[in-house]
Order: C-alpha cells, then structure tokens, then sequence
C-alpha cells in the first residue's frame, strides 16, 4: 500500500460493525480499506473449550486498563479477525435488570447505565 494512496472510507477494525460496514459497503464500488489489528484466530482444538475460553480467557488481550482513578482492570477484549464477535459463540443472552445497575465489586464499581432493561425489553423476542 502507498502511504499517500486514497479511499473513500476507512473502516477501523472488522467486529460487529466494522464487518457489517464492510460488507455493506463492498458492492458499493468505493475504494475501502479496513484496518484490523489483529490476526485470524488459530485453528484449535481449544476453540471449542469453554473452559480454555471463558475461564482460563485463553484468546483475550493480556492488557490491563485503568479507570478515570487510576485503578486497574482487566477488560474482556481481543485483537482478531471478527473483533470481539469471536468469543461471543453467535449468542447474545438477555441481559437481567439488575445487569443494567451499579456493581460493587473487588476492582472498583461498575456505574449503573444510563438505559434501563425496559429500555430494551420491547426489542427482545
């Protein structure tokens, strides 16, 4: 790629909605360039380990964050192909009331959102 080369959109990783974007885009005859920061996930056995996966965080980023004290925290991210879309097993569940409420917790406190479950609970099937 030239460094002084021009597109007409540039789509900034490929989870839920860069992919989307992209793929909605494509037929569209701009020039798009999608930037991802990382690498297709590694065919393996232990992508279809729950406990490899979801326990042990085997495909998260070995990062940690901090919050607006200074305190940190080790988010639930990955840098692959697909975003964080990857870990989600295709299943989005229904998130509680309480889901939507501050959390005390050992790293700190969770705010509460600013949208409630009734915000959504129309929308759930």
């Amino acid at each position: 790629m030239n460094i002084n080369e021009h597109f007409d959109v540039i789509i900034i990783g490929t989870g839920a909605g860069g992919g989307t974007l992209a793929y909605r885009l494509a037929p569209t005859g701009k020039k798009i360039l999608v930037l991802e920061r990382g690498d297709f996930l590694p065919r393996e056995k232990d992508n279809w380990n729950a406990l490899e996966v979801y326990q042990k965080e085997r495909y998260h980023a070995n990062e940690e964050w901090y919050d607006k004290n200074g305190a940190g925290f080790r988010p639930q991210t990955g840098y692959w192909v697909g975003g964080n879309t990857k870990l989600y097993g295709a299943a989005l569940l229904r998130l509680r009331e309480r889901d939507f409420e501050q959390v005390v917790h050992k790293g700190g406190i969770s705010p509460a959102w600013e949208l409630k479950y009734s915000d959504f609970e129309p929308y759930y099937t």
